[in-house]
């Protein structure tokens, strides 16, 4: 593993330089109160709160089952009752499904505030090297209070109920979620969870690290972790006196905190339980299960969050594999601009000690893979992989090129002989046209176990 410590430092360092020089200007509005740092008193009562948070899902439904046209993959829309509303979530089945067997389970987090896609449930782990996660995990994933789940032909629009309480009360709502499938689900195994999150998404993840004893490894992309942080406050102070402001986070902490605040709607006090129970960083623990990604470029959530949660972690002792940082220099708010991460994510998630009934290790199937992706002029496509030798293949490895609707643009053959069965694609149709910029997927028809890959074609 790559780790990064100088360039973490000045990160680190830049990001300090960066706040200081943000830091809130005198405005028509004092927030000053609502951003006064945590006491300890403060911080224990919102551990308290989250303790004696017990989110029980009832009235568990199956609401519809399909396939996905392009992936193949089988999806559910799923439904239980908590707090009086219903609540939706998406999974999405392992290629290597059977009744009589028990799979890890993989939590996915959303970013955003548009809901839940059917695109991000089937295809997050479409550019990752290997295609375990697709083999072997029931993924499972929440909408959030008030959004949709937008499942398209499979799964139809869900909208789950409740009004909207970003961060802290998604975490209730996907513990319930995840309590509800292990439940009903038998062969989702209890003892291996993990989570995958980015952004908002990023943030329950966290939640979940520190709440759910069931989690087992954390992967976070971007969460932010500090919502006291000076960028806040100044976001907070633009979006209350000029109506607007840049900064997304600010955004909503004057939205859903400061703004009900000033109104009169919340005390102060319940509205700094609340700005102190989106913030991860004084409920960090060493133990906290963690791996953490972040672009030195993201001006969405400025990498300072993650910065300042290694710098907790490492205060309290934390160390490899539990926990681990990793800056990316031309990283942005996009996992693609993460170069590598999909390993790291990888092997962190798959390599836990005491798999209880997957049996001794996930599998790995063979993959293809692309190179270059995106793509320009042409691509290169191989298999590789257990089963991929192409020295011992008996006759060639047909694939087919699909659009995002699934239609078959063409079809080629990956010929034995050598390490890697491999065929270049020129980026032309059957019929020796040019396809167009897009997203499009490499299939291998009737081969058990291994995932389409996802190709972008650039124009």
């Amino acid at each position: 593993m790559a780790w990064y410590p100088l360039r973490r430092a000045l990160c680190a360092i830049a990001c300090s330089m960066l706040t200081a020089a943000a830091a809130p200007v005198a405005a028509q509005t004092d927030l000053s109160a609502l951003f006064a740092p945590a006491a300890a008193a403060e911080v224990a009562a919102v551990a308290q709160d989250w303790a004696g948070r017990l989110p029980t899902p009832t009235d568990w439904k199956v609401v519809r089952t399909g396939v996905d046209d392009v992936t193949g993959f089988t999806v559910q829309a799923v439904s239980h009752e908590i707090e009086g509303f219903t609540h939706y979530g998406g999974l999405r089945y392992p290629r290597l499904w059977t009744q009589q067997g028990r799979f890890p389970v993989l939590v996915l987090l959303h970013g955003g505030f548009d809901g839940l896609t059917l695109d991000f449930l089937v295809n997050f782990d479409a550019n990752f090297p290997a295609a375990a996660f697709a083999d072997s995990f029931l993924v499972v994933a929440p909408t959030f209070r008030s959004e949709p789940l937008n499942g398209g032909q499979p799964l139809g629009i869900r909208i789950s109920g409740g009004e909207p309480s970003p961060f802290d009360r998604d975490c209730d709502d996907t513990m319930a979620l995840l309590t509800a499938v292990l439940l009903n689900i038998p062969q989702a195994d209890p003892g291996y969870v993990v989570v995958l999150g980015g952004s908002r998404g990023g943030n329950v993840a966290y939640h979940l690290a520190l709440r759910d004893p069931r989690v087992r490894r954390t992967a976070i992309r971007y969460g932010p972790t500090d919502f006291f942080a000076d960028h806040v406050h100044l976001g907070a102070q633009e979006r209350l006196d000029a109506g607007d402001t840049g900064d997304s986070l600010g955004r909503e902490v004057a939205d859903r905190i400061a703004g009900p605040w000033l109104a009169g709607q919340i005390t102060l006090e319940q509205a700094r339980q609340a700005l102190i129970s989106w913030c991860v960083l004084p409920h960090l623990r060493v133990e906290t299960p963690l791996q953490i990604h972040h672009g030195d470029r993201d001006t969405v959530v400025p990498p300072l969050h993650s910065a300042r949660a290694d710098s907790v972690m490492q205060g309290k002792g934390a160390t490899p594999p539990q926990f681990a940082y990793y800056t990316y220099p031309q990283g942005s708010h996009d996992p693609d601009s993460l170069d590598g991460h999909e390993q790291l994510v990888l092997d962190y998630l798959l390599e836990l000690p005491a798999l209880t009934e997957v049996g001794a290790a996930v599998p790995r199937p063979a993959a293809l893979k692309g190179w270059p992706n995106p793509f320009a002029g042409g691509t290169t496509l191989a298999l590789t992989g257990p089963g991929a030798d192409g020295k011992t293949l008996a006759e060639p490895v047909a694939v087919e090129i699909r659009d995002a609707r699934g239609r078959i643009v063409r079809r080629l053959e990956l010929e034995p002989g050598g390490e890697t069965p491999s065929r270049n694609w020129d980026g032309r149709d059957a019929a020796g046209r040019d396809v167009a910029a897009g997203v499009y997927f490499a299939v291998l028809p009737g081969r058990r176990g291994t995932a389409p890959l996802r190709l972008v074609r650039l124009r």
